[in-house]
């Protein structure tokens, strides 16, 4: 009975050291799962450009329209905007519009994005020859946690429309 106790305080001592460093795991783990989603729509967005022949913006969360705020944490769409005035097209069905609707990131995380001159960006755009447009400089979106040891991400988005994870 002696020895069953001591098994069972020196478990209870290793799952009170491990359960901490798992907690981090998994928030990295989150963290890295949320950065992949937002280069992958990142790139359909400017697929989607592409093959649609039309202007596709990816932009700032607010129910399934463009928001006007610059926190992207709360969740991003992307949609076409063939008449190029910064909104989403109506949607049909033909053109189902929002065609990527994301959901808010875990509250731990924050995402934003900025311009060369360090300007917040609502929305990108990305034009029918894959570009962001004329002038556009390069969009630079940072991924971060609010826990201890939290790194930052960035994934940048080139005035050409190339996109790199850092």
């Amino acid at each position: 009975m002696i020895e069953l106790l001591i098994v069972i305080a020196i478990a209870a001592i290793l799952a009170t050291i491990a359960v901490p460093a798992l907690q981090g795991t998994i928030r990295d783990f989150r963290q890295k799962s949320a950065l992949s989603l937002l280069v992958s729509d990142l790139n359909q967005a400017r697929s989607e450009a592409i093959k649609r022949n039309t202007r596709v913006l990816l932009c700032v969360r607010n129910g399934s329209a463009c928001a006007t705020g610059t926190n992207w944490a709360v969740g991003w769409i992307a949609c076409t905007d063939s008449n190029v005035d910064g909104t989403c097209d109506t949607s049909s069905s033909t053109n189902p519009n929002p065609f990527i609707v994301r959901p808010a990131l875990d509250s731990s995380m924050t995402l934003s994005a900025v311009d060369a001159a360090a300007t917040a960006l609502p929305l990108i755009r990305f034009n029918a020859n894959s570009t962001q447009g004329a002038g556009s400089s390069a969009a630079t979106f940072t991924l971060g946690g609010n826990w201890s040891g939290a790194a930052s991400n960035t994934v940048t988005v080139a005035g050409t429309g190339n996109i790199s994870k850092h």
